[in-house]
């Protein structure tokens, strides 16, 4: 996981949700209440569209998924987030060894995943993964 096992972007993910769909549709209401920990960011933005009153669909769920992925490097950069202690040396230790393959299993989605490991210089650690791009439940 990313947020809270390996980082603390500091809501920097959640920020840029409201953001895009805010630039993308026009709202203005704030988000009180909307569950995200331990969920993919499939569910999450389907209830982002649901509490808004807006059909979650192809067309409109890439707009908001483009609008997003613009956002989050500039809320990633804003906040003080950071690597959670242990972290790094962790990830290198298992990196080093010829008996250890990493992976990553997150409910974020994969291109959001990658923005929030670069920008803290962790996504050479991973080659592949799971993501929350397809579905609602982990």
């Amino acid at each position: 996981d990313i947020d809270g096992t390996l980082l603390n972007t500091g809501g920097a993910g959640q920020a840029a949700m409201e953001d895009a769909f805010g630039a993308e549709f026009g709202t203005t209401r704030l988000v009180e209440g909307l569950l995200t920990a331990g969920r993919t960011d499939r569910a999450i933005a389907i209830d982002l569209f649901q509490f808004h009153g807006f059909e979650y669909e192809a067309s409109s769920s890439e707009r908001f998924y483009q609008a997003y992925l613009r956002k989050l490097p500039a809320h990633l950069a804003r906040r003080a987030g950071a690597v959670l202690p242990g972290v790094e040396q962790l990830l290198q230790t298992l990196a080093d060894r010829d008996d250890v393959v990493l992976g990553l299993l997150t409910g974020n989605f994969r291109e959001g995943a990658k923005l929030k490991l670069g920008h803290f210089n962790l996504n050479h650690h991973f080659d592949f993964g799971g993501f929350g791009d397809r579905h609602l439940d982990r």
